[in-house]
């Protein structure tokens, strides 16, 4: 007993103050890893089921039922089936290729007008940086939903449509993120160098600039990518984007809601799928910028 005492009133050794924060952060650093591990393995996994739908759904997606309506789990239909008796597991995995191709449409756009925007206000400055930021600060003064609404009905209400307006509305702020970038990087020494040597300012900008500055960019296409999925269900649930029956994450979600109060376990489903994205592609996110070693 008297030993105890001791031990316990004793003062710690400097090895021992040093060596408890080391293992705690080589246990954070390997939490870390697996949590990218899943992530990657997850989006991975959508991946292939998107490219191997045909194969892996049970059912026809849009096939109807009308008999089997609103059926719970069962083992012919492990996530039971929706108001029409389709399948709620084979439109859930149909659902994955609308999912991952309308979010590379919005990002895809969000980049091919934001990347070269905020490139040109960085390195340009003066009166045109001023006034592509201020086209930029109207822009996202304005809701972007409604915004996106707006382009769809104009252009049509179709999933290219809808994800096209939805990057048209991130590049904005792509293009914001990046010129902070380009004003950090555009007067360092290489660059200054590269002037003196004659170089073209487009070569400056796209070989020795922009690669220097794009890592906050990088980070934000992240946090983008993870919006846009939400987004996207959010058109899906108010029937903008793929057109019915064909199957999509938000008009599962939206049909599972009209019977919430008879099935309230329907809306897990779609619901467990799209947060379970978002996270996975957050995860990615941070990964990145613990790589780059950007401040959060």
């Amino acid at each position: 007993m008297a030993q105890a005492i001791e031990d316990q009133s004793r003062p710690a050794s400097a090895w021992e103050v040093t060596a408890a924060p080391a293992d705690e952060r080589r246990r954070g650093r390997r939490r870390g890893r697996i949590g990218l591990y899943l992530a990657l393995g997850f989006v991975v996994a959508l991946t292939l089921i998107a490219v191997l739908a045909p194969i892996l759904a049970p059912y026809d997606p849009i096939k109807q039922d009308l008999g089997n309506a609103i059926a719970s789990a069962s083992a012919q239909h492990p996530l039971g089936t929706d108001e029409f008796g389709r399948d709620v597991l084979s439109r859930l995995i149909w659902g994955t290729r609308p999912a991952l191709l309308g979010v590379l449409v919005a990002i895809v756009t969000a980049c091919a007008i934001g990347l070269p925007w905020g490139l040109i206000a960085g390195y340009a400055g003066g009166t045109v940086d001023l006034v592509l930021m201020r086209i930029a600060d109207a822009l996202l003064v304005l809701p972007g939903l409604v915004i996106a609404l707006a382009i769809t009905t104009a252009l049509g209400a179709n999933l290219t449509n809808a994800m096209l307006a939805v990057g048209i509305v991130f590049s904005p702020i792509l293009a914001r993120v990046l010129r902070s970038g380009v004003l950090t990087v555009r007067d360092r020494e290489y660059v200054v160098v590269t002037r003196m040597y004659g170089l073209p300012a487009r070569h400056r900008m796209l070989f020795h600039v922009l690669p220097n500055a794009m890592a906050p960019a990088l980070i934000q296409i992240t946090l983008l990518t993870g919006i846009t999925f939400l987004v996207q269900a959010a058109l899906g649930f108010l029937g903008i984007g793929v057109s019915p029956p064909s199957p999509s994450w938000g008009d599962s979600l939206s049909a599972a809601y009209k019977f919430i109060i008879v099935d309230p376990a329907a809306v897990l489903a779609p619901g467990i799928v799209i947060v379970l994205t978002v996270l996975a592609v957050y995860r990615i996110g941070d990964a990145v910028r613990d790589r780059l070693e950007i401040p959060a």
